[in-house]
């Protein structure tokens, strides 16, 4: 009896000294121990990641695939990503015009910080082909700088379109029409997840303000306060802004309830559930609508933005000139228009190689820098595709033209600027002259010219006039 106590003894010992070591080394409550089932157990040993990772399969852009059919990504992180989706249209396509606004729209130096992606959405391949073909053939420097991408995906690639609930009693084609948007929306906002620090949606039938980007730069740096969406327009989807890291969420929000309801709903309840209560506007308007007819069955609709106000800043100092061309004037929009300060513009048409412009200055004149517009809101077409321009020296007896011209330029996306100009480069000149390079269908609108002087050297006592 008294060896068996001692080993009871010994026992209970063993057991407090056994719960005191759990005691002290015991792992937290809410951390089970392994399952032996679980078939990463062994890989965690080799590599630092799970089954499942929130963040990585939850919050990281999804495995679309995608065909990219022109251009690439760049390496380099951008400030803004311009998201496009478009579908060819039964009656008039308007994409080409809106991507040469967008550019046409940006000064030099801002290029660099924006890229441009558009979503061919077409059900039909050969529909994204021919668009791809017509961009490739309308923008391919910008392409080959990285500033413009064109991409696609598959078909199957779509969750099902056919056999949708009839929400708000649509019709079945409007239910399928949106349904499929709002996947081409999901869609493009996945792939541009990452591109930038900040993304922009746009329609494929809008034209956008002067240096809207140096806008958008501007008002996202003073706007101190959280926010999840800031527009730039007050119409549908034009002009949403959201920040890079939102993408991911964005495309499985509208994937996640793309039978439900239109793009434009979606939308701003997907700001609600972030808790930003109201929208944030800003105005005036950056984008507005330019489009007639549209993308659904070629309906009719000249749905305008009243805030749309297109900036144009204070163009230069105005120089006293005469202004003569050889290009065929429209009704009574004469060269005479961009002589004087005001809202008037030259409007040519029939336009040829070599026909020009000149501005025939009353004095010699030292320029600092030159910004010239073609094209308006209304005829967004009617810029110069082809031309340069040229300063001139030493006025001819007519007094319409210069002896001699230097070629300072080419028009690009129908503008043409030019800053910090020395004297080796522009100086004291008598004619500034904007000559047409090729032949062009559509007119020409020039909207401005604008010549800012070096006013300490406007007038040289060396004047080249007789």
């Amino acid at each position: 009896m008294k060896r068996r106590f001692h080993v009871w003894k010994v026992l209970t010992v063993l057991c407090f000294s056994l719960c005191v070591l759990v005691m002290i080394t015991r792992v937290p409550a809410d951390v089970g121990c392994p399952d032996p089932s679980d078939p990463y157990l062994q890989m965690r040993d080799v590599q630092d990641n799970r089954l499942f990772d929130v963040k990585r399969d939850a919050l990281q852009s999804l495995d679309i695939p995608y065909k990219q059919l022109l251009g690439s990504p760049s390496g380099t992180k951008r400030f803004l990503s311009i998201g496009i989706s478009s579908v060819k249209r039964h009656k008039e396509n308007y994409l080409l015009t809106t991507i040469q606004s967008i550019f046409s729209h940006c000064r030099q130096d801002e290029l660099s910080d924006l890229v441009v992606v558009i979503f061919l959405a077409n059900q039909r391949v050969t529909d994204n082909q021919d668009t791809a073909e017509e961009i490739q053939k309308h923008f391919p420097s910008e392409i080959a700088a990285g500033h413009l991408l064109v991409i696609s995906s598959f078909m199957n690639t779509y969750p099902p379109l056919d056999g949708l609930k009839r929400n708000y009693n649509d019709a079945v084609s409007r239910v399928k029409f949106r349904s499929k948007q709002n996947v081409d929306y999901a869609f493009l906002v996945n792939f541009c997840a990452n591109l930038s620090r900040y993304y922009l949606m746009l329609e494929d039938d809008v034209t956008v303000s002067l240096n809207f980007l140096t806008t958008i730069k501007k008002y996202i740096n003073e706007y101190k306060s959280p926010w999840t969406t800031i527009t730039f327009s007050n119409l549908g989807y034009i002009g949403k802004l959201y920040h890079n890291e939102d993408l991911a969420k964005l495309a499985r929000f509208l994937l996640l309830f793309y039978d439900e309801m239109p793009c434009d709903w979606l939308l701003d309840l997907f700001y609600k559930s972030k808790a930003q209560p109201d929208i944030i506007r800003y105005k005036p308007s950056l984008f507005q609508h330019m489009g007639t007819y549209s993308s659904f069955q070629g309906n009719y609709n000249k749905l305008k933005d009243k805030d749309f106000v297109e900036v144009v800043a204070e163009y230069g100092d105005h120089p006293p000139a005469l202004c003569f061309t050889d290009i065929k004037v429209y009704k009574d929009n004469n060269p005479d228009n961009l002589c004087f300060a005001g809202s008037r513009f030259f409007w040519g048409m029939e336009l040829k190689s070599n026909q020009h412009y000149t501005m025939v200055f009353q004095k010699p004149t030292n320029i600092k820098q030159i910004s010239i517009i073609t094209g308006t809101l209304e005829h967004p077409k009617d810029v110069l595709k082809s031309g340069n321009v040229q300063l001139g020296r030493e006025i001819e007896q007519n007094t319409k033209t210069c002896k001699t011209f230097t070629k300072i330029g080419e028009f690009q996306n129908g503008i043409f600027s030019l800053e910090n100009m020395d004297d080796a480069t522009g100086g004291s000149i008598d004619c500034l002259k904007i000559q047409v390079s090729a032949p062009q269908d559509d007119w020409l609108i020039i909207r401005k010219v604008g010549i800012w002087v070096r006013k300490e050297k406007t007038y040289n006592d060396t004047s080249s006039h007789p």
